[in-house]
């Protein structure tokens, strides 16, 4: 049966077919080339949402939740070259400070040590006295042309450093980070691994659910805007520009397992105003202005970020008097109700 493909091209719809042949045809007209080169990146696009890059286009492919999710089986039920590729990578926390880099880029540049490929998932050990794999990422950009940052602050091992100008680059997110002694080297021996984690090797059978279990979110979708509303003026929005420390997921993360996901400000709790829909939706503040941090700061998630809702977080933005609203302040002012105009 012909499973319906959609076709979207730098966030527009190019086309809608009636199978994946129909949209290889669509495809290989838009890009002058054969049928036969489009049917991967279409496959790997509906299945696993991950975008195919043509010269400075973006094509996006999207089928129904149960043809992805019945093709996602087959592939890698049947080992095929287009499922998605899960590796496991170790990291020496002696040689670099990978939960300070989190803690501070949205991405990371991360050695090319084996070929990968957008899409592909990457579970990061860390060794040294963790010994535990702490972190999900996913590949964004399988090689690094240009614009490869170094991010020499996270360096300890000088040496190292230098080396690394000299290695091919992958661009990674951080999906997800978790912290149990389930995923200890230990315990992954009881589910699989065999011998050390020296280097990349890719993850198949038991172990790769094993790890995969204790990952069940992604950080970085849905709750990340890069703006949030200000005001309205004559029709247009005017917005404030939501920072780094504000969008950073592992930062964020912590920061809602210790306050939850309420309004510090108001209290407003979005599932149970909304519902199912507004589970775990919550922004994230970063209260020390940008102004006031040095060379070298790193966020704490605790003293540094408050969670609030997306109007409470607007207000902590604007200023009266040439000084932003603390949180404290603006809880005050709702409490008294004192008048905003």
């Amino acid at each position: 049966m012909a499973s319906p493909i959609t076709i979207i091209k730098n966030d527009s719809l190019l086309a809608e077919a009636q199978s994946i042949q129909g949209a290889a045809r669509i495809l290989a007209e838009e890009l002058n080339t054969t049928n036969y080169k489009c049917y991967d990146p279409i496959e790997r696009g509906y299945v696993y949402e991950i975008p195919y890059y043509f010269g400075n286009d973006e094509y996006r492919f999207s089928a129904s939740v149960e043809v992805a999710a019945q093709r996602r089986k087959e592939l890698e039920e049947s080992g095929h070259k287009n499922a998605r590729r899960v590796w496991l990578i170790p990291a020496n926390p002696n040689e670099y400070d990978l939960e300070g880099a989190f803690s501070h880029y949205e991405t990371l540049d991360w050695k090319r040590s084996y070929n990968y490929e957008n899409g592909d998932i990457i579970f990061i050990y860390v060794s040294g006295t963790v010994k535990k794999v702490r972190y999900k990422v996913e590949v964004i950009e399988g090689l690094v042309d240009e614009d490869v940052v170094y991010d020499k602050e996270f360096w300890k091992d000088d040496e190292k450093y230098i080396q690394s100008k000299e290695w091919d680059w992958t661009r990674i997110r951080l999906v997800d980070g978790v912290e149990t002694e389930d995923l200890s080297l230990a315990k992954l021996r009881e589910h699989g691994l065999k011998g050390n984690i020296q280097g990349a090797m890719k993850l198949t059978g038991d172990l790769r659910d094993y790890i995969m279990g204790f990952f069940t979110q992604d950080l970085t979708k849905g709750y990340y805007p890069d703006e949030v509303p200000e005001t309205l003026e004559e029709g247009t929005r005017k917005t404030v520009t939501v920072n780094l420390y504000e969008r950073n997921p592992l930062a964020r993360k912590k920061c809602i397992e210790h306050y939850g996901v309420q309004c510090q400000v108001c209290d407003i709790d979005f599932e149970n105003v909304y519902g199912e829909v507004g589970r775990d939706f919550i922004h994230v503040h970063h209260i020390q202005p940008l102004n006031e941090i040095g060379q070298g700061y790193l966020v704490d998630p605790i003293k540094d970020l408050i969670p609030v809702c997306p109007n409470c977080h607007a207000m902590l933005h604007r200023k009266e008097d040439g000084i932003n609203l603390s949180v404290q302040k603006l809880r005050e002012r709702i409490s008294t109700e004192v008048p905003l105009v």
